[in-house]
């Protein structure tokens, strides 16, 4: 999808006109465009009557497909589902790779949320990882990794 479309898509979702959000980016969903499919993952059409199980379900799935098709903010959110939602009962250990795939698509704020999970989630080599994340988040502009590095390295009287 081209920007003004994206912009345009925002715009709509923002202002919660789902139809018309639908019918603009339809086309674009059946050709498996990363950011339609992200796009729809968000919504429900009042049409399809879906039940909140099924709209999870499909919603996961279409972030899954975004993701693949390289969409960070897509990799990130799946990441984010898993760590916290229902979701990470069924299967804790997929956050990590949904995380590390956000990360080497360039989300920064990936580093964040996932480096203050291991760090304090964690030990050893994890734990290590998670404090070079933050440190890499803090480092790209990311102020929450910031602020955690000051409450880490105070607390650590480091």
């Amino acid at each position: 999808m081209e920007n003004t479309l994206k912009e345009q898509a925002e715009q709509l979702l923002e202002k919660g006109e789902v139809e018309e959000l639908y019918q603009l980016i339809e086309p674009f969903i059946k050709a498996n465009d990363p950011y339609a499919l992200f796009l729809y993952s968000s919504f429900s059409l009042e049409s399809l009557n879906e039940s909140d199980d099924d709209f999870e379900k499909r919603s996961v799935e279409l972030l899954k497909a975004a993701s693949e098709g390289g969409l960070a903010e897509a990799s990130y959110r799946l990441g984010v589902l898993y760590l916290y939602s229902d979701l990470a009962t069924e299967e804790d250990q997929k956050s990590s790779v949904y995380f590390e795939r956000a990360i080497s698509q360039g989300h920064s704020h990936s580093k964040f949320t996932y480096g203050f999970s291991l760090y304090y989630e964690q030990a050893g080599q994890a734990k290590a990882r998670g404090l070079q994340l933050l440190k890499e988040a803090a480092e790209e502009g990311i102020e929450l990794a910031a602020e955690e590095l000051k409450i880490i390295y105070n607390a650590n009287h480091l």
